[in-house]
């Protein structure tokens, strides 16, 4: 009985505590993010070519402000969802470019 609760007790997360200003810059940051690719699709500032891969690239970045700020991926006890994620992020890059290389070459 005793092995059990030490087992509960080593998979909770230890929460950290965290005070507004975080998820404030986080909301912030996630607001400037979308902003920047509305006038980059609205105004055509970037190049058409490049106007997809900057959004992606804005999206990802936007994914791990997410992650790491609401999801509290950077607190202990989220190692094995850490991973996981990025496994799994991994193999599906892996994937597209296996598929594109496969397509257009």
């Amino acid at each position: 009985m005793g092995a059990h609760t030490q087992n509960e007790e080593v998979r909770k997360p230890k929460v950290k505590k965290e005070s507004a200003k975080n998820h404030i810059v986080a909301f912030s940051a996630s607001l400037v993010l979308t902003a920047l690719a509305f006038v980059a699709v609205a105004y055509e500032v970037v190049p058409s070519g490049f106007t997809v891969p900057f959004i992606v690239g804005l999206a990802f970045v936007q994914a791990l402000f997410q992650l790491f700020f609401w999801m509290h991926m950077d607190q202990k006890g989220h190692e094995f969802a850490r991973i996981s994620i990025f496994a799994g992020l991994f193999f599906v890059l892996a994937t597209v470019i296996a598929f594109v290389y496969w397509v257009w070459v």
